[in-house]
C-alpha cells in the first residue's frame, strides 16, 4: 500500500462511522423503514419509479417498492431479467449453463431478510453446497469444510506448524471483525460514535489496513498467505491492494456460515423477482433501453427509451453502472455537486472482467472428482497472478474450476456434466478487438479466445480432471468484450468498481446521487460487487426512495 493510498483510506471517526452503519445495515433491516414497506399509504400512487436495468440490484429494488404500493417501471435492455444472475442452454437444452454464479449466502440466512422483503422467501431455494472449497496448489491439494473455521484453521496448523500461532491469532481477529460487523450501531449517538474505537476494536484497528497488511501481523510463509488468500478472485484484487476489512468479513462470512447454490440456476432467483414485481402491478419491459434521463428544476422528471417515449418519474433507480447512468443525464441544468462526483468517479477503476469456458461433457462427473468449486494456483505469488490475469496470460493465470454437478444430485441431465473454468480478466488484452467485434469482424477474436481457452482446459486436464478432453461435447466461451456486449458495464467488469482501500466500504461510492431522485443500486455502489451485496443495494436503493417519499409526500 503506498503512502498516497494510506493518506486517501486514513479516515476521520466521523468517516469511519459511516463505515460502521453500512456495514451493520447489511445485516439488518432499518426497522424504522418497514412501515413504508406497507401499501395503501396515501400518496403512493402518485409517486411513479423508474428502474433502469434489471441486474439483481434493480430487480430486488423494484420488487420492494412494487410490494409497497409504489407504481414502478422496469426497464431491461435483455431478452431476460437477472444481468449475470442468469443462465442459458445449449444443445437443445440438454446443457442449461450458469453465466455467474459459484456460491452466495444462505436464503434462511444471510438473504433471509432481503428475500422476505422482496417476497420470495418461499419461492427461492438455496442449498449448501458439499464443502467450502478445494484449493490447488503447486504444493498442496486442500479441501476446506463448511461451516468450521476451527477446522481449516488446523488443517493450515498441521500443515504449517511453525506459523501455528499466527495462523490461530489470524483465524480469531477475521472471526471477531465479522462479529463486529454485525453489532448495531446507531451513527447518529453521539455516545456510540465516541465509543466506537472501544466498542469495535477490531474494525478500528483494520481500518486502514490491506488484506496484505493483515496477514503481515500474523503470518509468514508466502506458500501460506497464497492459501489463506485463495478467495482473492472473489473480490477482484491482490492482498497490496485489496480491503483487509472487505476480506474479512467476506471470507469469515463463507468461512463460518457456508457457500450455497440457488436451485436450480441463478436464473430461478432472477425469474422470482420479475415474477414478485408484475404480481404486485409493477411493469416489466424486457428488450427495452434506456437512453436518457431527464429533470426538471434539477430534479428527476422522467426516463427516455431507444423507442422515442418518455415514462414519467419522482424518482429512478438506476441498476446500470454508474458511469453509463451519469452518460444519461442532461448536459445542462445539473444541481451542484455533480462535478465534484463525476470527479469522484474518474478516480475510480472498473473490476476485472472474466475469461469463462462453460463446457457440457458426455460423462457423468458427480463424485467423481473431488470438490465443487475448486481453486488452482500456478504459484505461491498472488501479486503474479494478478498481473496474469490483467494481461490474460494463460500460461500463468490462476483458474476456477466449477463442477456443477457436485453441487447437487440432478443438476445436469443422466448420462451428462456441466462444467466452467474461469480465470479473472484485464480488460487491455482485448480492446484491440473492439472495434472488430462490434461491428461482426470476430475471426482474429474468435482465434484468440479459442487459443486461450485450449490452454485452460489442457491446464484443467492436467492439474483436476483426467480426460476432460475426450468427454467435451459442448463448448462456449465468453471474453470481457461477451461481458460488454450483454451488460453494457464498462470493461466487462463483474465487481462494479474495484474494492480498493479508496472505494472499500466507507469509502464506497454511496447508493445516494447529487441529483435528487436519482439512485446508484449495483455493484458499482455500496456494499460492493457480488449477489448478496447487490440484493442489499437495491433493497437499500428502495428503502432511499420510500424514506423520499415520506419526506416530500
Amino acid at each position: 500500500m503506498t503512502n498516497d493510498e494510506k493518506t486517501v483510506f486514513a479516515s476521520s471517526r466521523r468517516d469511519f462511522f459511516k463505515l460502521a452503519a453500512a456495514v451493520s445495515a447489511s445485516f439488518a433491516l432499518d426497522k424504522s423503514r418497514l412501515s413504508l414497506m406497507l401499501p395503501g399509504t396515501e400518496g403512493k400512487d402518485k409517486w411513479p419509479v423508474v428502474v433502469i436495468g434489471a441486474g439483481l440490484g434493480g430487480l430486488c429494488a423494484a420488487a420492494h417498492l412494487a410490494r409497497a404500493g409504489f407504481p414502478v417501471t422496469l426497464v431491461e435492455r435483455h431478452d431476460r431479467p437477472g444481468g449475470y444472475a442468469t443462465s442459458f442452454e445449449r444443445a437443445n437444452g440438454k446443457y442449461e449453463f450458469d453465466v455467474s454464479l459459484h456460491a452466495t449466502a444462505s436464503a434462511r440466512e444471510a438473504l433471509r431478510a432481503v428475500f422476505e422483503g422482496a417476497g420470495i422467501a418461499d419461492n427461492v431455494e438455496t442449498i449448501e453446497l458439499p464443502d467450502l472449497c478445494r484449493i490447488i496448489t503447486p504444493d498442496y491439494d486442500l479441501t476446506w469444510p463448511q461451516r468450521n473455521p476451527d477446522a481449516i484453521a488446523d488443517q493450515l496448523c498441521g500443515l504449517f506448524p511453525k506459523e501455528s500461532g499466527g495462523i490461530k491469532q489470524l483465524f480469531a481477529e477475521i472471526l471477531g471483525i465479522l462479529d463486529e460487523a454485525m453489532l448495531p450501531f446507531d451513527r447518529d449517538s453521539v455516545q456510540e460514535r465516541m465509543a466506537f474505537p472501544t466498542t469495535h476494536p477490531k474494525m478500528w484497528n483494520i481500518r486502514n489496513k490491506t488484506l496484505g497488511d493483515l496477514m503481515d501481523d500474523y503470518i509468514r510463509d508466502p506458500r501460506l498467505r497464497s492459501i489463506f488468500s485463495s478467495f482473492w478472485g472473489y473480490y477482484g484484487l491482490p492482498p497490496s491492494q485489496l480491503s483487509g476489512f472487505y476480506y474479512a468479513v467476506a471470507t469469515a462470512s463463507y468461512m463460518r456460515y457456508g457457500g450455497h447454490y440457488i436451485i436450480n440456476r441463478s436464473q430461478d432467483l432472477s425469474n422470482a423477482l420479475m415474477h414478485v414485481i408484475e404480481q404486485a402491478g409493477g411493469k416489466v419491459m424486457l428488450e427495452t433501453e434506456a437512453t436518457g434521463i431527464s429533470l426538471k428544476d434539477g430534479s428527476i422528471d422522467a426516463v427516455a427509451l431507444s423507442n422515442g417515449s418518455l415514462i414519467p418519474a419522482r424518482s429512478v433507480i438506476s441498476n446500470a453502472s454508474v458511469p453509463t447512468t451519469m452518460a444519461m443525464l442532461p448536459d445542462e441544468g445539473l444541481p451542484p455537486g455533480v462535478v465534484a462526483y463525476q470527479d469522484r468517479m474518474k478516480s475510480y477503476r472498473p473490476s476485472l472482467s472474466t475469461f469463462i469456458i462453460w463446457l457440457g461433457l458426455n460423462h457423468e462427473l458427480r463424485e467423481e472428482i473431488k470438490g465443487y468449486e475448486i481453486f488452482v494456483s500456478k504459484g505461491d505469488d498472488v501479486e503474479k497472478s494478478y498481473e496474469a490475469c490483467l494481461a490474460c496470460d494463460s500460461d500463468n493465470v490462476d483458474l476456477a474450476v466449477t463442477v456443477y454437478d457436485n453441487a447437487y444430485k440432478g443438476y445436469s441431465k443422466p448420462g451428462t456434466s456441466t462444467l466452467s473454468i474461469m480465470t479473472l480478466s484485464g480488460y487491455e488484452p482485448w480492446r484491440r478487438f473492439e472495434t472488430d467485434y462490434f461491428t461482426g469482424r470476430k475471426g482474429e477474436y474468435n482465434r484468440e479466445k479459442e487459443r486461450i481457452a485450449d490452454i485452460m482446459i489442457e491446464q484443467a486436464e492436467r492439474l483436476v480432471i483426467p480426460g476432460l478432453r475426450s468427454m467435451i461435447e459442448v463448448k462456449e466461451i465468453a471474453t470481457p468484450l461477451t461481458n460488454v456486449f450483454f451488460t453494457a458495464n464498462p470493461e466487462g467488469a463483474i465487481y462494479g468498481y474495484e474494492q480498493s482501500m479508496a472505494n472499500s466500504y466507507m469509502n464506497r461510492l454511496p447508493i445516494m446521487t447529487p441529483i435528487d431522485g436519482l439512485y446508484c443500486a449495483s455493484a458499482w455502489t455500496s456494499p460492493g460487487g457480488g449477489y448478496q451485496p447487490c440484493l442489499e443495494s437495491g433493497r437499500n436503493a428502495a428503502f432511499m426512495v420510500m424514506r423520499e417519499f415520506e419526506n416530500k409526500a
